[in-house]
């Protein structure tokens, strides 16, 4: 087996009829998502993609995006799937930055191929796919990928997440998340069954998610927030909540409890060069949000003057480990990772540096807070101060706000911008969307 079309095949010889993928009521089992694949192949075949050659993806919604990336493994293409809340000036960069050879823009209503560069080299056979950065500091990266890197750990990440065949996965948003992409390709090796959607609702991802009879559910901290904040009645058929890509907040926790009354939450650490890293089962009242727990079995972690250095074989094309992506942390006595934020995430105040993720934790503290993000802004005076964006309970006087924050904060701490929201804009991923953020200041 060398690339994720021909597991699929795999996994129809022995489970044609099952269910393999829902997405708003679509359905498809492994025989017919494969059926939807081969016409994709054939359509793309006509307009001339050719194998080896990296080709971004522009895809309407879920089951476009998985459909659009199978047929192009198929093919022996590299598919790289775009976000889809870039400007046409983002994705025009990363064409001309990344040597790409031409763009796939396919949908319900639309199919069409852009040839972009006749000269491409040709990618190593190896390389089955291609996966972009978050780009919340910039224009996002395109980094490639061999079909073990991800595959050869699957039965590792799924003996730790409980997925096996009687999985039914929930998880929302863009494939080009590759904790999304990941996450569904581990759940087609257990030969399980995903169920997603393209609308933003808590109330309609429970509908979803009691209505499937959902085993699982994977969502980035921000979404499980949304899940959280929507009152439904008990659901112990839940088993996992899989967390990844932040740190989850203790109220956050404690309201997915109230509704998931068997659910084991597990954060996990990992990023997009490197894969899966630590993993953590949270306790009731956990607030220790920092420890990202232990290394999953394969991988080490070490801290080099305060930055985290991971070695392991599941990296993509080009890393060089043991590799720092710049987040920075230690290991504790019990070999566990604590966190302490990307180095882009600390705010220089006139010489006293802030880490903007503590202080996110301790304003999430205070009882009329629902979400809150911490940035700095350049100062005249001090080079940087610190701005929040917080969105409360809705009874908040700002002026009480302002004073009662200071209960939470070193004096040094306080912020000097407070933008009141409701609520933090997020990309197509599930994290904040940062850009959206420096706008509004």
């Amino acid at each position: 087996m060398k690339n994720y079309y021909e597991l699929l095949v795999q996994q129809c010889s022995v489970m044609a009829d099952k269910l393999m993928l829902d997405c708003d009521g679509d359905r498809f089992t492994y025989g017919s998502l494969l059926d939807f694949v081969d016409r994709l192949v054939v359509s793309a075949s006509e307009k001339g993609i050719t194998s080896y050659k990296p080709i971004l993806i522009i895809a309407e919604g879920p089951v476009y995006q998985v459909g659009a990336f199978l047929a192009l493994e198929r093919l022996g293409a590299v598919p790289i799937l775009m976000h889809q809340d870039c400007s046409s000036d983002v994705v025009e960069t990363i064409m001309q930055e990344n040597n790409i050879y031409g763009m796939w823009q396919v949908g319900a209503m639309q199919n069409n191929f852009l040839r972009l560069d006749e000269a491409v080299a040709d990618r190593y056979p190896w390389e089955v796919m291609g996966a972009l950065t978050s780009g919340s500091t910039g224009v996002p990266k395109v980094l490639y990928r061999s079909f073990e890197s991800w595959a050869d750990f699957f039965q590792e990440q799924n003996r730790m997440f409980g997925v096996d065949a009687d999985t039914v996965m929930f998880l929302h948003g863009s494939m080009s998340f590759t904790g999304n992409l990941n996450m569904f390709m581990s759940v087609l090796a257990a030969g399980g069954s995903v169920i997603t959607c393209r609308r933003i609702s808590g109330n309609y991802w429970n509908m979803l998610i009691m209505r499937n009879f959902a085993t699982h559910i994977y969502m980035v901290p921000a979404k499980l927030q949304i899940l959280g904040r929507a009152a439904m009645a008990e659901n112990p058929n839940v088993r996992q909540i899989i967390a990844g890509s932040q740190l989850i907040s203790l109220k956050a926790q404690q309201a997915l409890r109230k509704t998931f009354t068997r659910a084991d939450i597990i954060l996990y650490y990992g990023t997009s060069e490197l894969n899966y890293i630590s993993y953590k089962h949270l306790k009731p009242n956990d607030t220790d949000s920092r420890n990202l727990g232990k290394p999953f079995d394969g991988v080490k972690v070490a801290s080099v003057n305060g930055d985290l250095y991971v070695d392991t074989k599941y990296h993509v094309s080009g890393v060089k480990v043991p590799y720092c992506c710049g987040d920075t942390g230690y290991i504790n006595a019990a070999g566990e990772i604590i966190f302490n934020g990307r180095k882009t995430d600390w705010i220089n105040k006139g010489g006293y540096k802030i880490s903007c993720l503590k202080l996110e934790q301790q304003i999430r503290n205070m009882d009329c807070v629902k979400d809150v993000a911490v940035m700095p802004f350049e100062d005249a005076t001090r080079g940087q101060d610190i701005a929040a964006f917080v969105v409360t309970d809705g009874n908040t006087d700002s002026k009480k706000f302002r004073h009662d924050v200071g209960e939470y904060v070193d004096e040094r701490e306080r912020p000097k911008k407070l933008i009141f929201l409701e609520m933090l804009p997020l990309n197509d991923r599930g994290k904040v969307n940062k850009e959206a953020l420096r706008e509004l200041l």
